[in-house]
């Protein structure tokens, strides 16, 4: 069996031209990224809260503040099914994959690349082309690895994984806005249904006691006691209450079609869901439930949405030296190692050993200003992130104190709309007995049972408001219970 291997003379003369080109692969080069500042935004010391908005350490698990939230674990499994199944997510994951593909490939540029050839060729010239009658036949076959890279000198690629990390992380961060929105979307969502399936017991309650009512009136207009008038004043508000009752399943029925979408379900699930009711418990008065004990400062570290607006700034900024880079000349290394015969069986000898070692220099000259239109248009990108990155932050700010100042209004309107229920219900109490002394209209007392019937209502209203403020301000401060340094 024959033995393939190179003698030491060839050995020298192969590796001494690639040995001259190795220390110049390790050259670093010389960075053109702007030296990164982060915007300076001023910060309130702490902030603004009453007594009732007080802050809290709280456990690290959340579903225990949900469940404080509504009284049972299906919000908690709902916002579950909900991170697993919803779409938009599903997207932002695919986003994820492709940011971690460009990421990849501008790394690959800090490394040579080496590539295999190989050919194989037989091949008869001409007896008629010049030279006359020299026609033959030969064959060609060569194997060989092609090595090149290109010398980062400026920074360049550099540059390019510096902008790819940022965005990858951009990426990320938005992923982790979109579950938190919809884990609030949800929540609101759940706590909305809640409100209606309440509405709908009082409705229902309402409907059964003017049933009732109506039933007396007719009787006592068949003893004399009433004119028709008020059987039909008490038949006109049993009808009202009905049209609002089967309005509240309307509303029902529709939040229940929205909530399933919101959390992933199929159309074939959703079409089964039709007509079905969803069992909750009523909505409580949570006066007030445990929030991160956090100064304002630790906002921009909570928020997914800031820390994106800011590695996409950071992104932009690597992006002009990027660009930057382009204004200089780039200079790449190209080696080939390999063998070359005219008969197959002689391809590994010694003197079929092939070599090649180059280095070539490319370098702008007239481009029309294309690459410093590239700089100018780069760095104005950069100031375009600046500006949203501040956005950002006003914004996140404004949701915080939008949400606390909805949970002090909540609470108080609340508190105010629970004695006007009391009130309306005395009220109430006090017009039935001067009806059947006597001394007033029915119509007073169907202004009484209207009044107390919206009163309710509204009470409902108030306690979804106030719930939902909460959860707006479990969103505006960027969720997650958990400290910034426990995230994953």
């Amino acid at each position: 069996m024959k033995q393939f291997t190179l003698s030491k003379a060839m050995n020298r003369a192969v590796l001494k031209p690639w040995s001259t080109l190795i220390p110049v692969l390790f050259l670093t080069g010389c960075s053109q990224i702007p030296v990164y500042e982060k915007p300076k935004t001023e910060l309130p010391d702490q902030w603004q809260l009453t007594q009732s908005q007080q802050l809290k350490s709280v456990a690290a698990d959340e579903s225990v503040w949900w469940k404080q939230l509504c009284g049972d674990s299906t919000l908690d499994k709902l916002i579950a099914e909900a991170l697993e199944n919803n779409q938009n997510i599903a997207l932002a994951r695919v986003n994820l994959e492709k940011a971690v593909s460009v990421l990849r490939q501008s790394q690959s540029g800090q490394y040579p690349s080496l590539d295999a050839n190989a050919g194989l060729a037989r091949t008869q010239s001409s007896d008629q082309a010049y030279p006359l009658n020299q026609g033959t036949t030969f064959g060609d076959f060569s194997l060989g690895a092609l090595l090149s890279y290109e010398i980062d000198l400026w920074g360049k690629v550099d540059a390019s994984v510096k902008q790819s990390e940022a965005t990858l992380k951009a990426t990320q961060a938005d992923e982790h806005t979109l579950k938190l929105s919809i884990s609030a979307a949800v929540a609101k969502a759940y706590l909305n249904l809640m409100a209606l399936n309440q509405s709908l017991k009082l409705a229902q309650n309402t409907v059964q006691s003017r049933k009732e009512t109506l039933e007396l009136r007719q009787t006592q207009l068949e003893y004399g006691s009433v004119t028709p008038l008020t059987v039909y004043q008490a038949e006109s508000e049993l009808a009202a209450v009905q049209i609002s009752l089967h309005q509240l399943e309307e509303q029902r029925d529709l939040q229940l079609h929205a909530l399933g979408v919101l959390v992933g379900r199929s159309p074939k699930v959703l079409v089964e869901m039709s007509g079905e009711t969803m069992p909750t418990e009523s909505l409580a008065f949570t006066h007030s439930l445990p929030i991160p004990k956090s100064l304002p400062s630790d906002l921009l570290n909570r928020r997914p949405d800031i820390y994106a607006a800011e590695q996409r700034l950071i992104a932009a900024n690597a992006n002009i030296g990027v660009a930057k880079a382009a204004l200089f000349p780039s200079i790449s290394l190209t080696g080939l190692l390999g063998f070359q015969s005219e008969a197959l069986s002689h391809l590994f000898d010694d003197d079929a050993v092939t070599w090649n070692a180059s280095a070539g220099i490319t370098a702008p000259i007239f481009d029309y200003g294309r690459r410093k239109a590239m700089v100018r248009y780069s760095e104005a990108d950069k100031k375009a992130m600046v500006i949203n990155y501040q956005q950002t932050v006003r914004n996140a700010f404004r949701e915080v104190l939008d949400a606390l100042t909805q949970l002090e209004g909540s609470s108080k309107q609340l508190e105010a709309q629970k004695r006007q229920v009391t009130a309306l219900m005395q009220t109430l109490d006090l017009a039935q007995s001067r009806f059947d002394a006597g001394y007033s209209s029915y119509l007073e007392v169907l202004d009484a049972q209207r009044n107390l019937f919206n009163a309710e209502l509204a009470e409902v209203t108030m306690k979804l408001n106030h719930s939902s403020a909460l959860v707006s301000l479990y969103k505006a401060l960027g969720g997650s219970w958990v400290k910034p340094e426990q995230k994953s």
